[in-house]
C-alpha cells in the first residue's frame, strides 16, 4: 500500500502521529491539511537515513527484540500490513518457538560448538549488568555473523541464558505489543489505518525496504522459500554442506532444512560457483547474467524481492484469486502470476483478468451481471434500475493504454448492436496514456447514443471495490459512480463518489 493510499484510511489523531515523526513545528489541524502536510514532506519521510537512524538500537534490550520482531512479522505478511490482534499472535508464536527450540537439546547440534561458546560467553557478560547498550548490540551482532551463527540461532541460544524475549524467558504482553506498535506509528514507521478492518497496521511501499535494510532482512520468508525452490537439488546439497548440515533425502527435505536454518540469502548463495550463479540469472526474466559474483547475487535477492504474495485462502475460488491479482493481470506480470499459481500459461491471462473483473462487480459490488448471447460482446454487462445498460471491456497490456482505433471500432459496435441504450462504457485498463481521455470524448460523441466511456486503471478499480466492500451498512454501490467521460482517477472517482454513494 503507497503513502497515499494508507492515508485516505487514517483519522486525525493517526495522521498528527506520522506528522510529528519529521516536525514537531506544525500546529494540529484537520484531516485533509494533515494529509497534505505528509505528502508535501514525503521525501523527508521516506529518507532512508532518516528511517536507518530512528531505528537504530536504543531502549532496553527486551523493547529492542519486541520492536525488531514486530517489524519482522509485518514485513513477512501479505502486502506488509497486519492488525494489532494478528500482530501480537505472531509475536507470541515466534517467541514461544524460539523457546521450544531451546529446549531441544540437538537443535544447535549442528552449529560450531566452540564458536556457540565464544557468543554464549560474550552475552553472558553483556547481559551481567541486565542491561544491553547499544555498542554491545552492535558488537554482538558483528561477532554473531563472524562466526556465521544466524540471528534466529542467536536468539536461541539468548534464550538458553533465560534472557529472550525478556528477562526470565517471559513472553510479551498484548499491551507491551500495543505500545511498541504505538511508538512504531509516532516514528513514521507504521501507518495505523483505522478505516480498515477496524484498524490495520500497514508498513507503506515508499518505505519498505529501508525498514528491511535496518532489520537486517535481505527477503521476506515468501520471497526466500521461492528463492530456495528455483535451486537444483546440486546447489541445495552444496549450500547445505558448507554449512555442516545432512545433505540426504529429497529435494524438498533438503528445500526445509535449508529454510528452516535461518540463513541469509547472500549467504547462502556465495556458496555456490559463479556458473551456478549464472545459470539462475539466466532463468529468471529479466535478470543479467554478467557482472561480479556479488553482482549477480543482489540481483538475485532483487529478484525474489520483489515477486508479491497476496493473502489468498486455500479454498478462495478462481475468481476470488484472480480478483486479488487483477492488477497484475492487467500489466501482464507474467513472472508474480506464474510464481503464485495464478495461472499456468500466458494464455489464461485474459480470461483470468475477466473473471477476476467479474467477481469485482458480483462479490465486492453486489450486482447481478446480465448474460449475454453470442459471441461479439463486451466482457460484461449490468443494467441500471431504469434498464439502460453498463458495459465494461478489460485491455491487459504491458505498456500504457492509449485507445487504438480498433477498440473505438469494437467499443462503438457493442454500443450501436445493444437494444437497450448504453449508458456507460467502462474500459479497464493497466495504466493508461493522457491522450485517451481525447479518444474517450470523440467515442462518446460518435456512439449515437450519448454514452459515457469512462476509462480507469486496474489499481483504481480494485481500490474502489476494496474500500467498498470493507464498509458496514454500506447499502447498495450506485453504478452512476462510472458515468463520467475520460480517465476516472482517484481523484475523479472520489468527487464521483461524494456525488453518487
Amino acid at each position: 500500500m503507497k503513502i497515499s493510499e494508507a492515508l485516505q484510511n487514517m483519522s486525525k489523531s493517526y495522521l498528527h502521529r506520522i506528522i510529528d515523526s519529521f516536525s514537531r513545528e506544525f500546529a494540529k489541524r484537520d484531516e485533509e491539511d494533515a494529509r497534505e502536510t505528509i505528502i508535501k514532506n514525503i521525501e523527508e519521510l521516506t529518507d532512508s537515513n532518516r528511517i536507518a537512524k530512528i531505528l537504530k538500537p536504543e531502549g532496553p534490550y527486551s523493547e529492542r527484540i519486541l520492536i525488531s520482531t514486530i517489524l519482522e512479522v509485518i514485513i513477512n505478511r501479505p502486502e506488509n500490513l497486519a492488525t494489532e490482534i494478528e500482530i501480537f499472535d505472531e509475536v507470541v508464536h515466534f517467541e514461544k518457538e524460539i523457546l521450544r527450540f531451546a529446549k531441544d537439546e540437538d537443535f544447535l547440534k549442528y552449529e560450531d560448538h566452540n564458536n556457540l561458546e565464544i557468543l554464549r560467553a560474550v552475552l553472558e557478560v553483556a547481559l551481567e549488568d541486565d542491561s544491553v547498550s547499544k555498542e554491545e548490540i552492535k558488537l554482538i551482532s558483528r561477532l554473531r555473523k563472524k562466526l556465521k551463527i544466524s540471528e534466529r540461532n542467536g536468539r536461541v541460544v539468548l534464550a538458553q541464558l533465560k534472557n529472550y524475549p525478556q528477562k526470565g524467558n517471559q513472553i510479551h504482553s498484548l499491551s507491551q505489543v500495543k505500545d511498541a506498535i504505538k511508538g512504531l506509528q509516532k516514528k513514521g514507521i507504521i501507518f495505523y489505518c483505522n478505516a480498515i478492518n477496524g484498524g490495520t497496521c500497514v508498513i507503506p511501499d515508499e518505505i519498505i525496504d529501508a525498514v528491511k535494510k535496518s532489520v537486517g532482512i535481505e527477503l521476506n520468508n515468501s520471497g526466500f522459500e521461492k528463492l530456495i525452490a528455483a535451486l537444483s537439488k546440486d546447489q541445495l546439497s552444496t549450500i547445505l554442506e558448507n554449512e555442516n548440515l545432512p545433505k540426504s533425502g529429497v529435494k524438498v527435505d533438503l528445500q526445509q532444512r535449508l529454510i528452516q536454518t535461518g540463513i541469509q540469502p547472500s549467504v547462502a548463495l556465495d556458496y555456490l560457483s559463479t556458473d551456478d550463479l549464472y545459470n539462475i540469472c539466466s532463468s529468471l526474466p529479466g535478470v543479467k547474467v554478467s557482472g561480479t559474483k556479488n553482482e549477480r547475487i543482489e540481483r538475485i535477492i532483487a529478484h525474489f524481492d520483489s515477486l508479491l504474495t497476496r493473502d489468498v485462502s486455500e479454498e478462495a475460488s478462481p475468481g476470488e484469486l484472480y480478483y486479488e491479482y487483477l492488477v497484475e493481470l492487467a500489466t501482464r506480470d507474467r513472472e508474480n502470476l506464474l510464481v503464485n499459481n495464478v495461472i499456468s500459461k500466458d494464455i489464461d491471462m485474459n480470461n483470468a483478468f475477466e473473471e477476476g473483473t467479474r467477481f469485482l462487480f458480483k462479490e465486492k459490488l453486489g450486482f447481478n451481471l446480465v448474460e449475454m448471447e453470442g459471441n461479439e460482446n463486451p466482457d460484461g454487462c449490468i443494467k441500471f434500475p431504469n434498464g439502460q445498460l453498463f458495459m465494461w471491456d478489460n485491455k491487459s497490456k504491458e505498456t500504457d493504454y492509449s485507445f487504438p482505433g480498433n477498440h473505438v471500432r469494437q467499443f462503438k459496435r457493442y454500443i450501436r448492436d445493444s437494444i437497450e441504450r448504453v449508458s456507460c462504457f467502462l474500459v479497464i485498463v493497466p495504466k493508461v496514456k493522457n491522450e485517451a481521455a481525447r479518444v474517450a470524448k470523440k467515442l462518446k460523441v460518435e456512439s449515437g447514443s450519448d454514452t459515457d466511456i469512462a476509462i480507469i486503471t486496474a489499481e483504481d478499480l480494485k481500490w474502489l471495490a476494496d474500500g467498498w466492500s470493507a464498509k458496514k451498512n454500506n447499502g447498495k454501490f450506485n453504478l452512476h459512480v462510472f458515468n463520467y467521460t475520460g480517465i476516472l482517477t482517484r481523484p475523479e472517482l472520489e468527487d464521483q463518489m461524494d456525488t453518487f454513494l
